[in-house]
């Protein structure tokens, strides 16, 4: 048995738990990064849920098959075996499950079985990076599935009674602890100071679900207790996005 602890991810996604988890099953090949992780390299055509099986198609009609489900509960859970490029009897297990949050869909992935890796912590490290990418494609493809996403832009100011550098002050604490808990949350895109401007920074975030700007604001001036507290001033910009690049979700 290793002693190599499973992976888990959680990502909430901008979808109802029906539509969350027919975009993982049925929809895996509108989202699934075939030209960076496929068995079939650039010959990758395809990939799809099929009879109970996982399996890649190339371009050319050659398929491989990834794994077995061995749990479907819509909308709430799907599990199967895993082992792309690798024989079937040295499979790891994925567990998803599809939880209702305020906003959206809390979407657990639970990776384990690595005792079947010839070196468990070397896989277990790779996935580590693989699964980001993997449900930040998921996560875009669910959001326009789904019904969108609130996007604000936070400008932060130094108050104009804060001598010195904000970063010297007790309160910045306060600010960085905000910022943590965005980024638990799966809110926080980017933030750090501007380079033009001393006292000043950017913060992006992104909450699941459409006309959240609301919530945005209350986080912004209560939840950051630096504002609260009169470090900061903020203002929050609501931002239309129409183009973005793959997520990824620490």
């Amino acid at each position: 048995m290793s002693s190599v602890p499973p992976l888990r991810r959680e990502i909430v996604v901008a979808a109802t738990p029906d539509v969350a988890f027919d975009v993982f099953t049925s929809g895996i090949g509108r989202w699934w990064p075939l030209a960076e992780l496929s068995v079939h390299g650039e010959r990758a055509g395809s990939v799809a849920f099929v009879d109970g099986v996982i399996v890649e198609r190339s371009d050319t009609g050659e398929e491989a098959v990834w794994g077995t489900v061995t749990r479907w509960e819509p909308p709430g859970e799907i599990a199967f075996s895993w082992h792309p490029g690798r024989p079937a009897d040295v499979a790891g297990l994925v567990e998803v499950g599809f939880a209702a949050v305020e906003g959206g869909t809390l979407v657990t992935l639970r990776h384990s079985g690595w005792e079947s890796y010839a070196d468990p912590a070397a896989a277990r490290a790779e996935y580590d990076h693989g699964w980001p990418t993997v449900l930040g494609r998921y996560a875009e493809e669910a959001a326009r599935a789904g019904g969108g996403t609130t996007w604000a832009l936070l400008l932060h100011r130094a108050a104009d009674d804060v001598a010195g550098s904000v970063f010297d002050d007790p309160r910045f604490a306060e600010h960085v602890a905000f910022l943590g808990r965005r980024r638990a949350a799966g809110q926080l895109v980017a933030a750090g100071p501007l380079g033009d401007a001393a006292g000043e920074g950017l913060t992006v975030l992104r909450l699941p679900g459409a006309g959240r700007l609301a919530e945005i604001v209350r986080l912004a001036t209560e939840d950051d207790l630096s504002v609260r507290d009169g470090l900061f001033t903020v203002t929050v910009r609501p931002w239309r996005v129409t183009l973005s690049g793959p997520a990824v979700h620490p």
